[in-house]
C-alpha cells in the first residue's frame, strides 16, 4: 500500500486537496467580571442535548460547537465564526471566554455546575457521566477548554492511494490506513504542542490547594510556567496516569478495540470507592469510550443505540480526531487556518512514509518527549530522546521535520492555484527559529510585558470579540440554518422526554469481543 513521499507527490496530489474537515470547540460562557456564568444554557440557542450546532460539554456554562464536515478548512472556519456570531448575539450580558485555560473559577468545586439536559434518561445519564468525570479527575480540570479537529481523506485519494475501485474498499484496509497515520501522528505531537500550544498560564482559582508543580507567580493571581506550550495537556491538565497504564494500542483495529473494551468493563479499584449512580455510571476504568484522553482518537459514527466501540468493529474506521489544540487567544474564533493546514500536511505525511507498530519502549519515548514538549518546549537547548535512544535537539528536529513537509504543501498549492500551504510552512518554520513567536511564547510576552492579569486579558479580549463579532455577518442563509436547528432541536428533546417517561439510566451493554 504505502510508496515513498517523493513518489506519491511526483504524480500528484490533487484528490488531497479536497478532504471532509470538521471542528469541534468548546467554551466558558463569563460575566463581564470574569467569573463562569451561573446562567442556565441560553433556551434562544435550543436544547443542549439535541443541537447538532450549538450544545454544552461538561458545564452547564461550557459551550461546545461543532460544524458541519467540509472540503475545505476555509470554509468550517468560516462556520465556526458563524456560530460566535450567532450565540453572541443570543447571550445577555454575557460573553465568551478566549482561553482555553478556565475563567475565574468558584471557591467550592460543587459550584461549578455539571451540564444539564433535561429529564429525559438520556439527558440525566449525560450529567451522571459528567458528575463521574468531576469525582475521578476534579470539576475544575474538566472546565479546561480546547479545539477537536476531525479529518478524513477523500475516497478520490484513497482510490489513488490504494489503486482500486472504493466499491472494493474494506474495513480493515481503511482502519489500517488510518491507524497507520494515527501512529505517525503520535510521533509528530511534541512538535504540535510546540507550535500550536497557547496554555503556559492560568489564574489562580484553577489550582487554588498545594501542588507539586512549580509555577512562577505574576501579580496577584495568575500563575504560569515559563517555558510551558500546552499545561491543558500536561498533569494538571487532559493526562491521565491511571489511563496512561491502560493497554490501548494503536497497532490493529483489533488491539485497539480490545485495549478500549477492557478499558470500559474492568473496574478500577480506587474507582469503586466513588460508589455507583447517582455518582458516576459504573466503577470502570473508563465510564464509557469518550473518558479517554489522547492527542487522536479513531472514529467512527455510531447508529441507533450501538455504541463507539461496537461502531468501530463492525464498519471500521471512518475518521480521526486529533483533540490536541489549544483555543488559540489571537483568533476571535481560536481557531487558526495555518494551525489546521499543519495538522492537514502531517496527515498526508503519515499517509505517506512507514509506520511500524508502536513497542512499549517507543510508546515510552513518545510520552517523555510529548511531556517535555509541553512543559519546557521553549527552552533554548532543550532535547529530546531519538530513535536510538540518544538525546537529539528539539528544535533542529522540529525544524527538519517542518521542512520536509515541503513538497507535499507545494503539491498541496499547486492544485489549489494559491501559496496557502507554503506559506503555513514558512509560519512555522519561523516559530523554530524564534520561540517568541509561538502561540504560547506570544501570549505570555503580552501577558508579562503589558503587565495582565490572566483574568483580566481573557475580560478584555472577550469583550474585544463580543463587539466585533456584533458587527459581522453571518454567511448568507446561515442566521435562518441555525435558527431552524434551534427550534427543531426544542421539538426533539420534546419528544424524548416524552417517550422516555420511565427513569431508568440505560447501562451500556459489555463489549462483545
Amino acid at each position: 500500500m504505502k510508496r515513498s513521499v517523493a513518489s506519491l507527490v511526483c504524480p500528484n496530489l490533487r484528490h488531497a486537496v479536497k478532504a471532509k474537515h470538521g471542528l469541534e470547540k468548546e467554551s466558558m460562557r463569563i460575566f463581564s467580571d470574569g467569573k463562569i456564568a451561573t446562567t442556565s444554557h441560553p433556551k434562544t440557542l435550543g436544547s443542549s442535548l439535541t443541537n447538532h450546532y450549538i450544545k454544552t460539554d461538561f458545564s452547564e456554562p461550557q459551550l461546545e460547537f461543532a460544524t458541519n464536515a467540509r472540503p475545505r478548512i476555509e470554509a468550517i472556519v468560516r462556520e465556526l465564526q458563524d456560530l460566535h456570531i450567532f450565540t453572541s448575539r443570543h447571550l445577555q450580558g454575557e460573553w465568551i471566554w478566549p482561553f482555553s485555560m478556565p475563567p475565574v473559577l468558584p471557591k467550592e468545586e460543587k459550584d461549578i455546575p455539571l451540564g444539564k439536559y433535561g429529564s429525559s434518561f438520556s439527558g440525566e445519564w449525560k450529567t451522571l457521566y459528567r458528575n463521574g468525570l468531576g469525582l475521578r479527575y476534579g470539576r475544575r480540570m474538566q472546565t479546561i477548554s480546547g479545539v477537536h479537529y476531525n479529518f478524513s481523506f477523500s475516497n478520490l485519494f484513497l482510490k489513488q492511494i490504494f489503486e482500486k475501485e472504493i466499491s472494493k474498499f474494506d474495513k480493515e484496509e481503511i482502519s489500517e490506513m488510518y491507524l497507520s497515520v494515527t501512529r505517525n501522528f503520535f510521533r509528530k505531537v511534541p512538535f504540535v504542542l510546540y507550535l500550536t500550544g497557547a496554555t503556559p498560564a492560568f489564574d489562580e482559582t484553577f489550582l487554588p490547594v498545594r501542588f507539586d508543580f512549580q509555577f512562577t507567580k505574576h501579580k496577584s493571581h495568575t500563575l504560569f510556567a515559563p517555558y510551558a506550550t500546552s499545561l491543558r495537556m500536561s498533569e494538571i491538565g487532559y493526562t491521565s496516569q491511571v489511563q496512561d497504564a491502560l493497554p490501548i494500542n494503536y497497532n490493529s483495529l483489533k488491539e485497539y478495540v480490545d485495549g478500549m473494551c477492557y478499558a470500559v468493563s474492568t473496574p478500577y479499584p480506587p474507582y469503586e470507592s466513588l460508589g455507583g449512580s447517582p455518582n458516576q455510571l459504573n466503577a470502570n476504568y473508563l465510564q464509557i469510550e469518550n473518558e479517554f484522553y489522547s492527542p487522536i482518537r479513531p472514529k467512527q459514527i455510531p447508529k441507533n443505540q450501538e455504541r463507539p466501540l461496537d461502531a468501530l468493529k463492525n464498519r471500521g474506521i471512518q475518521y480521526i480526531e486529533i483533540r490536541c489544540l489549544d483555543i488559540e487567544p489571537e483568533s476571535p474564533t481560536g481557531v487558526s487556518k495555518s494551525s489546521l493546514a499543519y495538522i492537514q500536511m502531517i496527515l498526508l505525511d503519515g499517509i505517506l512514509r512507514p509506520s511500524p507498530p508502536i513497542l512499549e519502549p517507543e510508546k515510552k519515548r513518545i510520552r517523555e518527549n510529548t511531556r517535555r514538549a509541553i512543559w519546557e518546549g521553549r527552552k533554548p537547548g532543550l532535547s529530546i530522546v531519538g530513535e536510538e535512544g540518544a538525546e537529539i535537539d528539539f528544535t533542529r528536529a522540529g525544524a527538519e521535520y517542518t521542512e520536509s513537509l515541503f513538497p507535499i504543501a507545494e503539491e498541496l498549492d499547486r492544485h489549489s492555484g494559491r501559496t496557502f500551504y507554503q506559506d503555513t510552512l514558512s509560519t512555522m518554520l519561523e516559530k523554530w527559529r524564534d520561540p517568541g513567536k509561538t502561540p504560547s511564547g506570544r501570549f505570555l510576552k503580552r501577558l508579562l510585558e503589558e503587565d495582565w492579569e490572566f483574568r483580566d486579558l481573557g475580560i478584555h479580549l472577550a469583550r474585544e470579540n463580543f463587539r466585533n463579532q456584533s458587527q459581522m455577518e453571518l454567511t448568507p442563509g446561515k442566521w435562518n440554518s441555525f435558527e431552524k436547528e434551534v427550534h427543531r432541536s426544542v421539538e426533539e428533546l420534546a419528544k424524548i422526554e416524552e417517550t422516555e417517561k420511565v427513569r431508568k439510566f440505560p447501562t451500556p451493554k459489555i463489549c462483545n469481543h
